[in-house]
């Protein structure tokens, strides 16, 4: 359906209102990143690739994290004899969990929100333009706490801090835990600027919203493999 008001066109909000308001809905197959030339082909190599490697480091991560501590309440409450520095590395194991989630949540567009933009701007446009904003200035916010995370990981490689425990046989460098802040900081902001460059192209130059826009991005067709 066509909105008769002002011509534009524009897409389902994933909830009634918008549907109810007179939209024409844009539908984009799951595959069509995947078709089209060779560069198109290497992209999506490329962004599949790069999801597969987020979603191993959480899986790594929440496997470690839940051994680790496993062990030690095992250790601890049920043989008396706790297992220094275990507690420790969890932490510093948490640390990669936590940041590639907050990552692989902006890709996904799954990151708890309290979206009220559909109450407001019932016209699909008005909403697309609403959500563009909405990813621009979160690119930028963190885009703007971005030098202090580099000059955070730079400080430690610089101090060459080491771990209090020496559970793993001896020491390890801090560092490698504490670079997870600037990678999980730098995807964020790049998938909140893709998004914001998809928000863009639908408000102002296809003026219609497609589908897959209005809720959490499909899964690609293997998890790990």
């Amino acid at each position: 359906m066509r909105s008769r008001g002002n011509g534009y066109t524009c897409g389902e909000a994933g909830v009634n209102s918008l549907r109810e308001s007179g939209c024409k809905l844009t539908e984009v197959s799951g595959d069509s990143s995947r078709k089209g030339g060779g560069m198109t082909l290497i992209r999506s190599f490329l962004w599949d690739t790069l999801l597969r490697a987020q979603r191993i480091i959480m899986l790594l991560t929440i496997c470690i994290t839940t051994v680790a501590v496993f062990l030690e309440v095992i250790m601890r409450y049920f043989f008396k004899a706790p297992l220094v520095g275990i507690e420790e590395l969890a932490a510093y194991v948490a640390f990669w969990l936590y940041f590639i989630g907050g990552s692989y949540g902006s890709y996904e567009r799954s990151h708890i929100s309290a979206d009220l933009s559909q109450l407001f701007f019932k016209d699909g446009l008005n909403y697309a333009k609403a959500h563009f904003l909405s990813s621009l200035l979160s690119g930028l916010a963190i885009l703007y706490v971005l030098p202090w995370a580099y000059e955070y990981v730079k400080w430690g490689f610089e101090m060459n801090e080491r771990s209090r425990s020496t559970f793993l046989g001896e020491s390890f460098p801090v560092v490698y835990f504490q670079a997870s802040i600037l990678v999980g900081l730098s995807l964020m902001c790049f998938y909140f600027f893709v998004e914001s460059c998809q928000w863009f192209k639908a408000a102002f130059i296809d003026r219609e919203v497609p589908r897959n826009m209005l809720s959490p991005r499909e899964e690609i067709d293997s998890w790990i493999g």
